[in-house]
């Protein structure tokens, strides 16, 4: 491996460790890592495709946190984990991570990912790094689709873990 390639590989561990080892095309060219470079390190299975234009880094071990980040990298700017799985990331809802769920303020459609539109950029955040739903907001989304049991497990956990 010559220097340019330890050189890249630094770089794109870099982006990678912000985001739960996940990066995007737009991230590795703003970087200086060329299509050639990108291209060739897919092929090789350093970079792993999760969505189009997303992949992981040189892993394959599959974590929600990953998944969720790639969704909402793939969904473009101002994205925001969303629905279920932000109330399952916020550990407001029981059970096995739901499918990604991403707000966009623009259209997207992303095979493996349920998708809505919102141009309101209010209520939103980051946790562990993943631009989310504020609690309050997730809740909100939460109330239209869980039953009135699980509705109230989720508020009670908001007020428990968040003091919302």
């Amino acid at each position: 491996m010559g220097a340019q390639d330890r050189k890249v590989n630094l770089v794109i561990a870099r982006l990678a460790g912000r985001a739960h080892g996940v990066v995007n095309v737009a991230e590795l060219r703003n970087a200086g890592v060329t299509r050639g470079e990108a291209a060739r390190r897919a092929e090789s299975g350093a970079l792993i495709r999760e969505f189009p234009g997303v992949y992981r880094v040189g892993h394959r071990a599959w974590s929600p946190e990953a998944r969720y980040m790639a969704a909402v990298k793939a969904c473009g700017a101002e994205s925001v984990l969303s629905g279920r799985a932000a109330g399952w990331a916020w550990g407001l809802i029981r059970g096995t991570a739901p499918e990604p769920e991403v707000t966009s303020p623009t259209e997207r459609r992303v095979k493996g990912v349920r998708t809505r539109r919102s141009r309101r950029r209010t209520g939103t955040t980051t946790w562990k790094r993943i631009p989310i739903t504020s609690v309050p907001r997730t809740l909100i989304d939460l109330a239209s689709v869980l039953s009135f049991d699980d509705l109230a497990y989720a508020v009670h956990q908001a007020d428990v873990l968040h003091g919302v």
